[in-house]
């Protein structure tokens, strides 16, 4: 029998949105910048540590979400977002070849720039639907997490600026969480 294993992906108005906790609501509904909001409302300078960015195979439930055909490569993207020593969100994107053309090029190598900072300054950014997940054991997205990502919560969308599109998968990490409770 053939199981799953991807995230539940669920428009970000379903009612399992309810379950979230409160202090996570209008995190979910963010429709700017995590970036921004994360430099508003957390202590200390912004860090952004580069887990992965390189070319490969996304999943083919990312795949499907861009339009990209089965097999084909895309830039991957996976930083931890945070403070010096706190992680507070980790951060995958999906670049497909085409977001990375003319004025895209520079996303391929932001290094430790954070990509809210890089897409939205300055430009005409569209945010597509949200779409929220509570992780499982089972969702590959949760073993990519570092420390294990079942139970956490997560957006993702596309995000376009001209005619190029990326996804963005933000998991939100239990010290943001304690940090929203208190």
């Amino acid at each position: 029998m053939y199981r799953n294993t991807e995230a539940s992906w669920r428009p970000r108005r379903h009612p399992v949105r309810r379950k979230a906790p409160a202090g996570l609501q209008a995190w979910l509904d963010e429709p700017g910048s995590l970036t921004a909001r994360l430099r508003r409302s957390v202590p200390g300078d912004l860090v952004v540590t580069v887990l992965v960015e390189r070319w490969g195979r996304p999943s083919q439930d990312e795949a499907r979400a861009v339009a990209l055909p089965d097999g084909r490569h895309a830039r991957i993207r996976e930083v931890l977002l945070g403070s010096r020593d706190t992680a507070w969100i980790y951060a995958r994107t999906i670049m497909p070849p085409e977001a990375l053309a003319g004025d895209g090029r520079r996303l391929a190598r932001l290094g430790r720039t954070p990509l809210g900072g890089a897409l939205f300054r300055g430009r005409s950014v569209v945010r597509g639907p949200l779409s929220i997940a509570r992780l499982t054991r089972r969702d590959p997205l949760a073993r990519r997490v570092p420390g294990g990502g079942a139970g956490y919560w997560a957006r993702r969308s596309r995000l376009w600026y001209g005619d190029a599109g990326l996804l963005v998968t933000e998991v939100f990490l239990p010290p943001l969480l304690r940090y929203l409770e208190d």
